[in-house]
C-alpha cells in the first residue's frame, strides 16, 4: 500500500495531492504541468514538500507534522 498526501507551493500554482494505492502497477496521469514528476519526486525522496506523507507498506517515510525524514 502507497499512502501519499504532499502539498507545494510554487509561483502561481499550489499542489496539494493525496491518493491511496495498493500493491501492484499504478498509473499517475494529468495534464503537462499538472504536478506528475513533482509527486513521484517527493515519493522517491528527491524533493521535500512542504507538508504532507509518504508511507510505503505501513512504513513511514516521510511526514513532515512529525518531523519523519528517511531519504531514499
Amino acid at each position: 500500500m502507497l499512502d501519499v498526501a504532499v502539498r507545494l507551493g510554487f509561483p502561481g500554482f499550489d499542489l496539494d495531492a493525496a491518493f491511496k494505492a495498493p500493491a501492484g502497477v499504478t498509473a499517475l496521469f494529468g495534464p503537462s504541468g499538472s504536478g506528475k514528476s513533482t509527486v513521484l519526486a517527493c515519493i522517491a525522496g528527491l524533493r521535500r514538500p512542504a507538508a504532507g506523507r509518504v508511507a510505503v507498506g505501513g512504513t513511514v517515510l516521510l511526514d513532515i507534522g512529525a518531523g519523519v525524514d528517511v531519504r531514499a
